[in-house]
């Protein structure tokens, strides 16, 4: 069964989250956060329940009878009793032995061995001074329990086309900003449950800038005037930061906005006639995702030797599939693979990016990359070409990197798949300008139609190649 990706799995779970509202694209943002050390004054537990602590101090200071004990504790004697057999049990309470000529037939409590080094044990135990290291989350302006390892530089997610989410003010953290039941809170949270914060001295906050990479749902009308934003950490949506970025201004204030869908390229009329249209395509995809994430754990995608061709199809593929197909291609092409877009961007040229890529070409499968918009193209990244330039420059004989004079076709050809779609397929992640469209294209599984494709568009980069 398809392996679905992680943004097609949110799309399956939150496309109808919004009343009224369309899921046009899911986004990569940063959560700016801040590795926090906080000196504070803290408790373990002692790992027994205070009832029992008590009786046993008691018993240790000679209190020998239940009826005593419940007394000084001022509780019901069947209390006092149950916990007295619960101490039996444990082996740290006994019956003492009636001293000869005693006229008290009534038999006393005592400490077994086990029973005084557990007395002695949870009397010895005081609060100490240590350090708790924090995530505090700068848009929620309060600690979090995130996991400090899934954090990344803010410098690469700006690299990487993020969006940048806003912080809920300037400046360092203080000390008043975090409370000693915060911290406990957080402890509990994460699953520490034997410590208990008594007081936060003081606060170290680490120089670094860090982010938490979330997801942006974004969501529109039909007239793409109305624009909503959800937010998601760790696969679940956070209403309280959606309402903090709502207030901070929401879609306006991170420059976003969403265009009517391009025109999507038609294919031949005996084709077209034959196309599965998008809405029965998305249906299919959501039956199966919904498989997917009710799994207990992520359905493995088969082993790329035991792969095998799909029968021909000629289907929609809308805007949250692209991704996966290109990585389809990326990742099991054995003949060729050709692509074709306007721009390209370091988002997309990403390390495993070129990894996987490499990895086609040390299967001797022939590639063709060819981009190109106008003279003076300010969309995409110099670095991510010199990338790409470096990598053809090693395999001169399998890689071919192409500038064209100027093109608007959006094409993938791997194997037998031919792709045609308004998808752009190396600029799609990291846009500056961060206007979204539902984008649609077709996809044709078949050897003819894709090798009448691939010759197709090798003679246009030819024709069109930027001397």
């Amino acid at each position: 069964m398809h392996t679905f990706s992680p943004d097609s799995l949110l799309a399956a779970r939150f496309h109808n989250a919004q009343a009224g509202l369309e899921l046009i694209d899911i986004v990569d943002a940063a959560l700016p956060v801040v590795r926090v050390t906080a000196e504070v004054l803290a408790q373990d537990s002692k790992g027994l329940p205070l009832t029992e602590e008590f009786v046993l101090r008691l018993v240790d200071h000679q209190m020998t009878s239940p009826r005593g004990i419940a007394g000084v504790l001022g509780l019901p004697k069947a209390m006092v009793d149950q916990t007295i057999a619960q101490l039996f049990g444990s082996d740290d309470l006994r019956w003492a032995r009636l001293a000869a000529g005693s006229t008290d037939d009534q038999p006393t409590l005592r400490l077994t061995d086990k029973g005084r080094n557990t007395a002695l044990t949870a009397a010895s135990v005081a609060p100490v001074r240590t350090s708790q290291s924090v995530l505090f989350d700068q848009m929620r302006w309060k600690a979090a329990p995130y996991d400090g390892r899934t954090t990344i530089p803010r410098g690469q997610a700006v690299d990487d086309g993020m969006i940048m989410l806003p912080a809920a003010r300037s400046g360092p953290v203080d000390d008043g900003d975090i409370t000693a039941a915060e911290l406990t809170a957080l402890l509990r949270e994460n699953g520490r449950t034997d410590r208990e914060i008594l007081q936060v001295r003081s606060i170290i906050q680490t120089p670094a800038r860090r982010v938490l990479p979330v997801k942006l749902l974004v969501y529109a009308d039909p007239q793409r005037t109305d624009i909503e934003l959800g937010v998601v950490i760790d696969g679940e949506r956070s209403q309280p930061h959606e309402l903090d970025l709502l207030g901070h201004g929401g879609a306006k204030t991170l420059g976003i906005t969403v265009a009517p869908p391009p025109e999507r390229p038609l294919l031949d009329p005996d084709l077209e006639k034959k196309r599965i249209p998008l809405q029965e395509v998305t249906q299919q995809r959501t039956a199966e995702a919904a498989i997917q994430l009710g799994s207990p754990r992520p359905v493995p995608g088969p082993p790329e030797a035991s792969q095998t061709p799909r029968d021909d199809e000629i289907r929609a593929i809308g805007v949250f599939e692209h991704p996966e197909v290109l990585d389809e291609a990326l990742t099991s092409a054995r003949r060729r693979l050709l692509i074709i877009a306007p721009w390209i961007k370091n988002a997309i040229i990403t390390t495993d990016f070129l990894r996987k890529l490499e990895g086609r070409l040390t299967k001797n499968v022939t590639v063709d990359i060819a981009y190109g918009y106008e003279e003076n193209d300010t969309k995409t990244d110099p670095a991510a070409v010199r990338k790409l330039t470096n990598l053809a420059d090693r395999y001169k004989d399998k890689f071919t990197f192409t500038r064209l004079k100027s093109t608007h076709a959006k094409i993938l050809v791997y194997d037998d798949v031919w792709v045609t779609t308004s998808f752009n397929w190396l600029s799609f992640k990291g846009d500056p300008d961060r206007t979204y469209r539902m984008e649609e294209g077709s996809l044709v599984r078949n050897r003819q139609n894709a090798d009448t494709q691939y010759a197709r568009y090798l003679q246009m980069i030819k024709e069109q190649r930027r001397s």
